[in-house]
């Protein structure tokens, strides 16, 4: 009398009766590479991006507060205006609002920022932005303002505060093919032509 093959016999006639099917890695390159730290980058680049935008539609359509509440600036933010006049820092949310009413830009309009740049560090807790933000009024005739805007965010408690803005009026229209530049700022250039609103010229009581 024969005895029944083993449990292990069994499985070894089962798998020589199967195909052997070989596995192949995927390569790498197929995979979707991406580190979180840049995607994380990335993502804050453009929510500072859309703060200073909605800060530039704002402040057009004469909304200060609004404007106010899409900067989100910190209890300390240092602000340094645009009245010339003073050259005095200040500090904190109302001086951020009385240096938006200094620049006395008339509204309501249209606002453009042809030149808006944002930086973000790619492990670090800063932004930093600088835009000349262009006013265009709706009223016939007017000529457009401007305004040149830099500033600096940082990470608070797991969100974006301004920590740091300049505001300052150019003398001409900014030369938006090149960021920050001031060779075109200068009183000598005729601002009529280009389009801006130029400030008075401040008056040198020092000499004779």
């Amino acid at each position: 009398m024969r005895r029944p093959p083993s449990a292990a016999l069994a499985a070894l006639l089962a798998l020589s009766a199967c195909d052997w099917v070989k596995v192949e890695h995927t390569p790498s390159q197929f995979y979707t590479q991406r580190d979180p730290a840049r995607v994380d980058q990335q993502d804050d680049s453009r929510e500072l991006r859309a703060r200073v935008r909605n800060f530039a539609d704002e402040l057009a359509r004469g909304n200060r507060e609004r404007a106010l509440t899409a900067l989100n600036p910190s209890e300390g933010v240092l602000v340094i205006g645009a009245d010339q006049g003073s050259g005095v820092a200040q500090i904190g949310p109302r001086g951020l609002a009385q240096a938006l009413d200094s620049a006395a830009i008339a509204s309501p309009a249209v606002a453009r920022t042809p030149d808006l740049r944002v930086e973000v560090g790619l492990r670090e807790s800063t932004g930093w932005f600088s835009a000349p933000i262009q006013f265009m009024t709706l009223a016939a005739g007017a000529p457009p303002q401007w305004l040149r805007v830099s500033g600096v965010f940082a990470q608070q408690k797991g969100e974006w505060k301004l920590v740091e803005i300049h505001l300052s009026r150019p003398w001409a229209a900014p030369d938006t093919a090149r960021a920050d530049t001031t060779r075109r700022d200068s009183a000598a250039r005729r601002a009529s032509a280009e389009g801006a609103t130029p400030p008075p010229r401040p008056t040198n009581r020092g000499r004779e």
